[in-house]
């Protein structure tokens, strides 16, 4: 899910353009903590690519969320909450989220 035309230049996965970024919530972190859990999308940490594409502009600013992911470049294996904010790149932190987009 892409925010408007940006669909039409994506990396299609390569975690080069920065267009799938989304804010990811690990739902069992949150409710049991930290400790002794299978964590619900790998890598844990962003990946090389992530940082590299997360720290160049629209997304390289200060209020940038810590849970910002490339949404090509994890897997996701538990509960998670998923929240893709509005602008082209998904950049934009006024605290609108896009339309709802339904996976089912």
């Amino acid at each position: 899910p892409h925010n408007g035309k940006s669909r039409l230049i994506n990396c299609k996965g390569l975690g080069t353009c920065g267009t799938c970024a989304v804010e990811i919530y690990d739902n069992k972190a949150q409710s049991i903590g930290a400790d002794s859990y299978t964590p619900a999308v790998v890598p844990t940490e962003r990946t090389t690519k992530e940082k590299l594409r997360l720290n160049f502009p629209p997304h390289g600013s200060e209020d940038q969320s810590p849970s910002l992911r490339l949404a090509c470049q994890v897997q996701v294996e538990g509960d998670i909450t998923v929240k893709k904010r509005t602008g082209f790149w998904g950049q934009d932190t006024d605290g609108k989220l896009a339309d709802e987009y339904n996976a089912e």
